[in-house]
């Protein structure tokens, strides 16, 4: 048994999302489970190489990292995720409405393992490369990025890049300028705000 409809569906789409099969993002909380994962996702394993800046120093996001995500949506309602990355290889942790959950994403062995941590279960599903890379938005191959400016962010100074996926679809994200280190993305809609935390190489 995998626990409560609620969590069962709560389950289902976020593995869904990693397997390139993601739709339109709502309000419901398990569309927002989505989100969180693929926008996660395409920050660490899409775009290894730098973002173009040009008075500014390129940002690299780093092949090795740990760092806690929090995802919100317009709503207001929030998802805090920690994550760890290895050179593509993903794994995020998550209690999502009282379900702690990882997600380990393994590209060179095209397989996504989702562990349900209560239930002491795991399910292994196929990752498409050419579905996933659909999901990823301006950090996928047909999106790109361009510098914008200097901007302040919850008091850090920031650089600043809009990013525009192979559909047109706008997000801004903000680099800590000394630091180097992602601090924010937001959609241009509003839809979705990711924040960094925690940031270590």
């Amino acid at each position: 048994s995998c626990g409560s409809r609620g969590g069962r569906a709560l389950f289902s789409h976020a593995i869904l999302a990693l397997a390139g099969m993601i739709l339109p993002i709502k309000d419901a909380g398990m569309n927002f489970s989505r989100l969180v994962f693929v926008l996660v996702a395409g920050c660490c394993l899409m775009r290894p190489e730098s973002l173009a800046a040009q008075d500014a120093a390129p940002f690299v996001f780093a092949k090795q990292y740990s760092a806690d995500v929090v995802t919100t949506n317009k709503k207001g309602l929030s998802i805090e995720s920690k994550m760890y990355v290895d050179s593509g290889k993903l794994r995020t942790d998550t209690n999502a409405n009282g379900m702690s959950m990882s997600l380990i994403v393994r590209p060179d062995l095209k397989k996504i393992y989702s562990v349900m941590v209560a239930q002491k279960m795991v399910m292994e599903m196929p990752l498409n490369p050419e579905k996933y890379k659909k999901t990823m938005g301006p950090f996928g191959p047909e999106g790109k990025f361009e510098w914008v400016g200097a901007e302040t962010v919850d008091g850090v100074a920031c650089t600043k890049y809009k990013g525009t996926s192979g559909e047109g679809k706008v997000c801004f994200l903000w680099v800590d300028a000394a630091k180097q280190i992602p601090v924010k993305l937001t959609a241009e809609d509003g839809s979705y705000t990711v924040q960094w935390k925690n940031y270590k190489v």
